[in-house]
């Protein structure tokens, strides 16, 4: 028994030695900063890619064989500006059309002339004879009405002829060469076609865009539709140009809701005038709600990632100069020296910025610059 209590002591001794010497412990050296508060827009986060603003895929108006091809891919062109020249086929027979239609006119306005110097003196003779008494009123009359529609007559076949003749200078102006044409201003982005090669209407020849501004189409959950709405500002980045946004408003939000994905579609313009943005780029959209809230701000080297639970903390400082471990959210595409923080801290509050791997929950610490 007498053993027994010496080796009971002893043990106490040694236990009470350990706990004196984590008492006695140095403090552990930090850097300190505070956790800030800002107000910042509200806003609502969303994906899409940029579409050009219109897209036609041009073609001829006749059949023939390309014979020249002015513009290339990547070429900005004005609206009227020649895309493609075509030998026009049918443009020939057109002409030969148009030819036989002047001839025509040509032939009816000399027999509705005719018609009429001989309806005209027909009816000066029965209007003679009328005054004599040797024809009846009724006849006369009747002379007189035919020879006012022949007049009407050959006014009709000057007309046909002036249309006529006008026809035939289109088709003379076609039958060397059929012109496509842009639609509109905008840059080419592809051409189909290359010299000798025979096209018809329905062969497009060139793809034609334009690019300022873009449409950016933007896919969001169905859960936020209420807080989007025509009208609100978006701005987007892009992983092309880092660091640099694109501001742009709201033009459409599509009123259906997809069943599959229960997300809708809505549709932003943004400005391009020097054609940095390109179709077809995936953007980052933040589509800002008028009204902003209190955020809560810390500096990223106070973060510290646990890769074992996929989660970020931070290390607190108390007033009794202890560190207290606080499992943080981060707030969704941080970027810069400042990090947003949802939940674990509050505005305030003092968080440690150095020496993070020698922290743990209740370690004393020493401020750096402080007693």
């Amino acid at each position: 028994m007498a053993a027994l209590l010496l080796m009971t002591t002893a043990a106490c001794s040694r236990r009470q030695g350990t706990e004196q010497a984590v008492e006695a412990r140095a403090p552990i050296a930090v850097g300190v900063a505070p956790v800030t508060g800002v107000d910042e827009p509200v806003i609502i986060e969303a994906t899409g890619s940029f579409q050009a603003d219109e897209s036609s895929d041009v073609a001829p108006e006749a059949s023939g064989r390309v014979i020249a091809t002015p513009v290339d891919v990547g070429q900005f062109v004005k609206a009227g500006s020649v895309l493609v020249r075509v030998q026009g086929i049918s443009a020939g027979l057109r002409l030969d059309e148009a030819r036989a239609t002047v001839q025509r006119s040509e032939a009816a306005i000399k027999l509705a002339e005719s018609q009429d110097a001989l309806a005209q003196r027909t009816a000066d003779r029965y209007a003679s004879l009328l005054a004599t008494g040797d024809v009846s009123k009724t006849v006369a009359d009747q002379a007189r009405t035919q020879a006012e529609t022949t007049v009407q007559n050959v006014a009709t076949a000057r007309a046909s002829l002036a249309e006529a003749k006008a026809q035939l200078a289109m088709a003379e102006k076609a039958v060397s060469d059929v012109v496509v044409i842009a639609p509109f201003s905008g840059y080419i982005s592809d051409r189909k076609v290359s010299l000798g090669e025979y096209v018809q209407p329905s062969t497009a020849v060139v793809t034609l865009l334009k690019i300022d501004p873009l449409r950016l189409r933007l896919t969001i959950p169905g859960v936020q539709a209420g807080q989007v709405a025509v009208g609100q500002r978006v701005t987007a980045s892009v992983d092309a140009f880092p660091g640099r946004t694109f501001s742009g408003q709201l033009t459409a939000v599509n009123p259906s809701i997809s069943a599959e994905s229960r997300s809708f579609i809505a549709e932003a313009r943004v400005p391009n005038a020097d054609a940095t943005l390109k179709p077809g780029m995936f953007a980052v959209a933040r589509i800002e709600q008028g009204r902003t809230e209190r955020a809560v701000l810390v500096p990223r080297k106070a973060v510290v990632e646990d890769v074992n639970t996929n989660s970020f903390r931070v290390f607190a400082i108390d007033k009794d100069s202890r560190a207290r471990l606080r499992v943080v959210q981060l707030a969704a595409r941080q970027q810069g020296e400042t990090v947003k923080i949802l939940t674990g801290v509050k505005e305030g509050e003092r968080v440690a910025t150095s020496n993070l791997a020698d922290l743990y929950d209740g370690a004393p610490v020493a401020v750096a610059g402080s007693r």
